[in-house]
């Protein structure tokens, strides 16, 4: 089984496009990065940090994506320049900054911006905080854990908050395939679950650090979700079914399946693209009809859903949608034939099963957080 870890929610109140991340052991074709490799042309030095700085002190007119890739793979010096300057840059030129490379990070390979997001993170906008959080998402280096716990715990706004419990979820999942060091792993999932058992969180934060911590297989996550879906809470129930679908036990399936029929759109979604993730093949029919459900994520959920499941009769139904005109189910569904390939290859390895299972040199060097 492998694992893809995506972000469930679409925004955190900052639309930007983030490129989606392939982790190994539900990891298998995504949609990253779709353009052509002449597309992606490598960033060329059009201007030194030093001149583009300057420019934007001045803030007269924004510089464009293109003329700001200098900032990309910033050298050592060249980050002590930005930090020098960045406090003396308008508010509204740092968001723009922020926001183009991330997006232009999201559509070009060669675009690298680990050092200057990392700056970012401790930005005083906290619209360029959640912006480098989420820009940070492909970013499995171990010195991030420490600031993305110190946000999590400190920042004084629960969007940035939200993103940060959010990206944590790929820390924990690292730890679950030995990529990460346990000490580490450790602490993402004890903050996260400080955050779940305090009574005085928002719900939005709570949802996030959900189902980043359904990676984790320590006992009692699993009780965990199933408070958290039978609570009164929407939001919270919503995120227990992506919860479910994370967590890759086969245990969940009838209940994902289930919710398939929920009046609420948000858990149609969210169940169809859990009953992906569990590979629930007895959902097979729902989810088909759910192509012609009237929300449009429900649609794209059950294509997910539908590539994850694979065989003859989802490939049909995939590739039907191919051909449709709304060009995110077309394209959505191009990407799940190509994983319902890849799963028609990996058919037969088992998800997690509990009756199957018998019965610190990794510093963290952002010791300033």
């Amino acid at each position: 089984m492998s694992f893809i870890i995506q972000p469930a929610h679409a925004g955190i109140d900052v639309p930007i496009s983030v490129k989606l991340h392939t982790v190994n052991v539900r990891g298998q074709v995504t949609d990253t990065v779709t353009a052509s490799s002449d597309a992606q042309t490598q960033p060329g030095p059009a201007q030194t940090v030093e001149v583009l700085l300057a420019q934007l002190r001045e803030d007269d007119v924004l510089p464009t994506a293109q003329e700001l890739v200098v900032l990309s793979d910033l050298s050592l010096a060249d980050l002590r320049r930005v930090h020098a300057a960045w406090d003396t840059i308008s508010d509204g030129c740092r968001l723009h900054v922020i926001r183009s490379l991330v997006d232009e990070s999201a559509a070009n390979l060669h675009v690298q911006l680990g050092r200057l997001l990392r700056l970012a993170l401790k930005d005083e906008l906290p619209e360029v905080r959640v912006l480098a959080v989420r820009g940070l998402w492909e970013d499995r280096e171990a010195d991030l854990v420490g600031p993305l716990i110190h946000i999590l715990n400190n920042d004084p706004y629960d969007t940035v908050r939200a993103a940060a419990a959010e990206a944590l979820g790929a820390f924990v999942l690292a730890g679950e395939l030995d990529e990460l060091s346990p000490a580490l792993a450790m602490r993402a999932e004890d903050a996260l679950l400080a955050v779940l058992h305090a009574d005085m969180e928002p719900v939005a934060v709570q949802a996030y650090a959900l189902e980043s911590i359904a990676f984790s297989g320590e006992t009692g996550i699993r009780d965990l979700i199933e408070d958290c879906y039978y609570s009164h809470d929407d939001q919270m129930r919503v995120a227990a079914l992506r919860a479910m679908g994370r967590s890759a036990d086969v245990r969940w399936r009838p209940t994902v399946q289930a919710e398939l029929g929920s009046p609420d759109t948000e858990m149609r979604a969210a169940a169809s693209r859990a009953c992906g993730e569990l590979e629930a093949r007895d959902a097979l029919e729902d989810l088909i009809e759910l192509l012609s459900d009237e929300s449009k994520a429900v649609r794209l959920a059950a294509i997910f859903a539908l590539g994850r499941l694979g065989g003859r009769r989802a490939k049909e139904m995939l590739n039907a949608m191919s051909a449709s005109e709304d060009a995110d189910e077309a394209k959505t569904a191009d990407n799940a034939l190509e994983e319902a390939l890849f799963y028609g290859d990996a058919q037969g390895i088992p998800l997690f099963d509990e009756s199957l299972e018998d019965g610190d040199d990794d510093a963290d060097d952002w010791e300033a957080w």
